[in-house]
């Protein structure tokens, strides 16, 4: 859940010293162009009033999950009145479109060139908009008059925040989000290497062999062969959970992924060597009936029907699988236990975790806005949110007492890089000292219920193994500890060659592998390797590169 925090009265009150905006004075400056701040001349009180009031104009998408209650709107909510009432920032909105329509929308209004002061965008309309100077520059803005509190968040993940920057400067506030949460994790049934005997892998071998042993050697005493080691659906390649992206870390590739050769150069995972080296050892595994037989037409709801009857021993997944997946066998199985554990290795070098840069929408600013600073002071005030030194006066900028997610009609918000990590930190600090009285609203609501699972009720099983320990945020804060995490290296908007050929591309290598790996030729993947690079592929390579030159 998210909260936000109402501004403290004395935010929007006159300050000792030179403001150019405060609520004191300097009315008709703060109505015209020259009012906008020059941070190299002048101090500003970025939290202060306008008075009167000015009009900032924006556009945005809105989506299913929106309710409102009170003859609230997306153009008339908490927030829009808050801004007025708090800031002077009247807020209209020149347009808001259902996501699906929010590309074809965007294209439109920036085509006729008709821009608001504030817009979201998408990484491609960043890039479009900034050489076309069409953009404020916000660098000077952000670095001078964002809060102490708003750069802690927005820098914690200086990759991810670093996207919204082109040629160095910064051209609009990214949305930042938890950039770790989604790092594969290898997940185990510990009840069954205890009656098997067998350690917690520490290599790739243990791995395969504990698949094995999970498959023969009738880890549920059923006297039945109907258990498997390891579990991936139908689309392995892509699924967070029951995927590969895991396994083919410990061989030190990543497909679906790019990432940096040698040379710098940005080369696509999947068409990697070491990737065939990978595919052999799955072959092996589907052939010894380690793997399902049916992985390849089974989605996430049929695999996961099967962890919960208590038929998987093994599967890689993100921080969220012991609520989302496994609660359910621990449900139907008093004696079921799973620990969560870190990626192993083929070898003596680290497998290293990979995921996806988490920045799906950007803030641009128009060149031409009159106040350009208005984004900073609503940055600032999304982000006193997070700041432990603001009294919380009550909750009604998260989820009202009628579960409506109000915290969604904001126009500018950001989450920390680490906000769930740091929840399970806190919660764990909170059962270690049993003093809950520093955590905030949500986390509170994961130490009752860890309390509660400690209490003897198994309901609340998945809360203790994602916030509480042994959990998945314990090998989540071991990836971090160790800085062993990567992200994908593109995460611009697709390239031309991509908008043509990326689909027919992705689709056959997902037939290629899924073929490979039910016991055709190894040597189909040296023939996609030469397929994928004409077809398309080489095309591609070569545009994210000259992608990843612009954005350095």
């Amino acid at each position: 859940m998210k909260k936000r925090r109402t501004m403290k009265k004395s935010a929007i009150v006159c300050l000792a010293g030179f403001m150019l905006l405060t609520a004191c004075g300097g009315a008709k400056e703060a109505n015209s162009p020259a009012a906008a701040p020059d941070p190299a001349k002048t101090d500003v009180d970025l939290m202060a009033k306008y008075d009167p009031p000015v009009d900032i104009t924006a556009w945005r998408y809105t989506e299913s999950t929106y309710k409102y209650e009170n003859n609230d709107t997306i153009e008339d909510n908490i927030y829009t009145r808050t801004y007025l009432s708090d800031l002077g920032i009247n807020l209209k909105y020149v347009w808001t479109v259902p996501v699906e329509q929010f590309d074809q929308k965007m294209n439109v209004s920036i085509a006729s060139g008709d821009l608001p002061d504030i817009m979201w965008l998408k990484n491609k309309q960043l890039t479009d908009l900034a050489e076309n100077d069409m953009l404020y520059d916000l660098t000077d803005l952000f670095e001078k008059y964002a809060s102490p509190i708003t750069k802690e968040i927005m820098l914690q993940d200086e990759a991810s925040f670093n996207t919204a920057k082109i040629g160095g400067r910064l051209m609009a506030i990214p949305h930042t989000s938890s950039a770790v949460d989604g790092l594969p994790i290898l997940y185990v049934r510990t009840d069954w290497l205890e009656k098997l005997g067998l350690p917690e892998p520490q290599t790739m071998q243990d791995v395969l062999a504990i698949a094995e042993a999970f498959t023969k050697n009738d880890p549920d005493g059923n006297s039945k062969d109907d258990t498997f080691g390891l579990a991936f659906t139908k689309t392995f390649l892509t699924d967070a959970h029951f995927g590969t992206s895991g396994y083919f870390s410990g061989y030190h590739v990543n497909p679906g992924k790019w990432v940096k050769d040698d040379s710098g150069q940005l080369v696509y995972g999947s068409i990697q060597p070491g990737v065939k080296d990978a595919l052999q050892q799955l072959q092996d595994l589907y052939a010894k009936g380690i793997l399902d037989r049916e992985f390849g037409v089974k989605d996430r709801a049929k695999v996961t029907e099967s962890v919960a009857s208590g038929k998987v021993g093994m599967f890689y997944g993100s921080m969220s699988a012991p609520l989302s997946i496994i609660q359910q066998n621990v449900d139907n199985d008093p004696k079921a236990e799973w620990k969560a554990l870190p990626l192993v290795s083929v070898d003596d070098k680290k497998a290293t975790p990979i995921g996806k840069m988490p920045i799906t929408r950007y803030y641009g600013v128009s060149k031409d806005s009159k106040h350009p600073e208005a984004i900073i002071k609503l940055l600032n005030f999304s982000m006193q949110g997070y700041d432990p030194e603001v009294a919380q006066e009550n909750s009604k900028f998260g989820i009202t007492d009628t579960n409506i997610p109000v915290y969604l009609y904001s126009l500018i918000s950001a989450d920390p890089a680490k906000k769930n990590l740091n929840a399970h930190l806190n919660t764990m600090q909170a059962l270690e000292t049993n003093d809950p009285s520093q955590l905030s609203v949500e986390e509170k609501g994961y130490y009752d219920r860890i309390v509660d699972y400690r209490g003897g009720n198994r309901a609340n099983w998945g809360t203790e193994r994602v916030f509480g320990s042994p959990s998945s945020f314990d090998v989540i804060d071991h990836y971090v500890q160790e800085d062993n995490y990567i992200f994908d290296a593109f995460y611009g908007a697709p390239t031309p060659t991509m908008v043509e050929k990326l689909a027919t591309l992705e689709k056959m290598e997902e037939e290629v592998f899924t073929k490979i790996i039910m016991g055709q030729s190894l040597d189909n993947f040296d023939k996609f390797v030469e397929d994928w690079k004409k077809l398309g592929g080489e095309q591609i390579t070569k545009e994210v590169n000259e992608w990843a030159e612009k954005n350095k």
